[in-house]
């Protein structure tokens, strides 16, 4: 591993575990810290549709520009990271409320992700698909979502593909379903929708 990849690495999980430290704090904070969630939202402010292909659990690729259709909820996270697996139950709860309406896929952003994502998912069976990129860029902060600030990170692309929203941090009741409703306000989402997120060819 370079330098530079290294620095950034480092530099991301020091962020990682920043945003562990937040949420752990706010389990005694005020009733405004519980209201608002732990984490903040935001969009980027993207015009393009966000192209990415991920490697899903079972060797199956997930490219993103063929779920257009319907709006794709990316929820990127780490095994090793105590909010990402928290956030896990309000996640599988939305995911559920909302079946059929969009795509959900769970993102492993650390490094090396594989050995460690596939036992996560058989252990906690999360109800929605998880993947990793192989590139690694998204953990950089060099792919096409740009820098992301912690883990977990949420981010909603309309049906077109473009981003609307992100949220930051563990999501309260109603994050995750405000997120959705702009998703849905930007339109294109077609009748059938687009194919289940499990998509591509399993390798032999």
């Amino acid at each position: 591993m370079s330098s530079s990849r290294r620095s950034r690495t480092i530099s991301w999980v020091r962020r990682s575990s920043a945003a562990l430290a937040l949420a752990l704090a706010s389990c005694g904070g005020s009733s405004q810290q519980l209201d608002d969630g732990v984490g903040t939202s935001r969009a980027e402010g993207n015009v393009r549709p966000i192209e990415l292909t991920l490697r899903g659990t079972g060797g199956e690729w997930i490219h993103l520009g063929d779920l257009r259709g319907k709006p794709v909820l990316l929820f990127l996270m780490a095994t090793f990271d105590g909010v990402s697996q928290a956030a896990l139950r309000p996640t599988s709860r939305f995911v559920r409320h909302h079946a059929g309406e969009l795509h959900v896929i769970g993102v492993a952003v650390q490094p090396n992700p594989q050995p460690l994502l596939v036992p996560y998912v058989d252990a906690l069976q999360p109800g929605f698909p998880f993947a990793y990129q192989m590139e690694g860029t998204i953990g950089e902060g060099t792919s096409a979502l740009g820098q992301l600030e912690a883990i977990p990170t949420y981010v909603m692309l309309d049906a077109r593909g473009v981003e609307v929203d992100r949220h930051v941090g563990f999501p309260n009741t109603s994050t995750l379903d405000l997120m959705l409703e702009k998703a849905i306000a930007r339109g294109g989402i077609t009748e059938d929708g687009s194919p289940p997120p499990l998509i591509g060819h399993t390798p032999d």
